[in-house]
């Protein structure tokens, strides 16, 4: 099977003052499509910096990322937008639902900046809505939704551009365990029924076993898990 993903030689550095924080360093990884993977590693190694760049939000200082055979390098601000629209979903810790809208209503949104209409929309959304188990809730707004309702609209609405990948950052980080554990179920449920390619954020063990490969971000370079060295 192919990789869906390729990235090579990445590089990512911010500047602290006068000085330059090397985040991400010469960093290549490839995930094969269907793959789901997990990246854990410890807080500020560079893993949201990694998915970030991966999803096309931000640019790195070097290296190349390729998705779906398309080179992210080559695409201007507007291209890659619209690039993200159709090929990529995102999962975000905080939700970032719009809270004036109701849950069908923040599932449809990236239908309607692809253009499609509000009528072509709905039935796309509310089969969505229904897939994560919140049909009752469609029309709720994000402040009138517990916060793992809210995740399950935030699924949703990744997958409601049919993307290729999905990247989730830290999706079950604010939850507590029995919600944690539905959100997990629910990543894997989706995974399979959208044939997608998943890149996993996430400091939970439990989430982390439940993909295919596990890396852990270690000096700005992604490691299989098992081959991280311990320290003495």
């Amino acid at each position: 099977m192919s990789n869906l993903v390729e990235v090579t030689n990445l590089s990512k550095s911010f500047r602290s003052g006068h000085e330059r924080l090397d985040i991400l360093v010469n960093l290549s990884l490839e995930v094969r499509q269907g793959a789901m993977i997990a990246v854990t590693g410890a807080s500020g190694s560079g893993k949201s910096t990694f998915l970030h760049l991966v999803g096309g939000m931000d640019r790195p200082d070097a290296g190349r990322i390729v998705i779906a055979g398309q080179d992210l390098s080559r695409l201007d601000k507007s291209e890659l937008a619209r690039f993200r629209n159709r090929h990529v979903g995102f999962v975000f810790q905080f939700h970032h639902l719009l809270p004036e809208f109701s849950a069908v209503e923040n599932v449809m949104f990236p239908l309607l900046i692809r253009g499609l209409s509000r009528s072509e929309a709905l039935p796309s959304a509310e089969k969505l809505l229904e897939e994560v188990s919140l049909t009752d809730r469609a029309d709720h707004r994000p402040g009138e939704l517990s916060g793992g309702e809210q995740q399950r609209v935030a699924v949703a609405r990744a997958l409601a551009g049919t993307p290729s990948l999905l990247l989730a950052d830290e999706p079950t980080g604010n939850l507590d365990i029995h919600t944690a554990e539905v959100i997990h179920r629910l990543l894997v449920e989706v995974h399979s029924i959208h044939e997608l390619t998943s890149i996993i954020v996430t400091h939970n063990p439990r989430l982390a076993h439940l993909c295919d490969l596990e890396y852990r971000m270690v000096g700005g370079r992604l490691v299989p898990a098992g081959e991280v060295p311990t320290e003495s």
